[in-house]
């Protein structure tokens, strides 16, 4: 997160715009590794992230040795959560914070998420 944070204020992204791929970028690994993986330590979530300009892509991937991966992707995550709910606003959040939002199941089982983020967009 704050490699991420360091290469967009280097390119002159807004404190706002720092924050919010921050939260998204938090919200997304903390899921892989807690939804996505058996959290025994000994699996691999993929993080890769490529910075441009005022464009930020970034993908995650999950073993998906954990839930169901398709419970994610089927998630309408224009739809906030009710309020006495105590958990799911993380995809929720990273729907209205970022431009492109996909989810996609991978052949082995795990969970790809897929973001774009621009600068200028808070």
């Amino acid at each position: 997160r704050k490699m991420v944070e360091a290469t967009l204020a280097a390119q002159g992204w807004s404190e706002d715009d720092i924050e919010d791929v921050a939260l998204v970028t938090t919200e997304i690994v903390q899921n892989a590794i807690e939804h996505g993986s058996r959290g025994a330590g000994d699996e691999r979530v993929q993080v890769i992230c490529h910075a441009e300009n005022d464009r930020l892509e970034l993908t995650v991937e999950d073993p998906g040795t954990g839930q169901d991966p398709k419970v994610v992707v089927d998630r309408d995550v224009t739809e906030p959560v009710p309020l006495d709910a105590a958990r799911g606003r993380g995809l929720f959040l990273i729907g209205r914070l970022v431009g492109a939002f996909e989810r996609t199941v991978l052949p082995g089982g795990g969970l790809r998420v897929h973001v774009v983020k621009e600068s200028g967009t808070s």
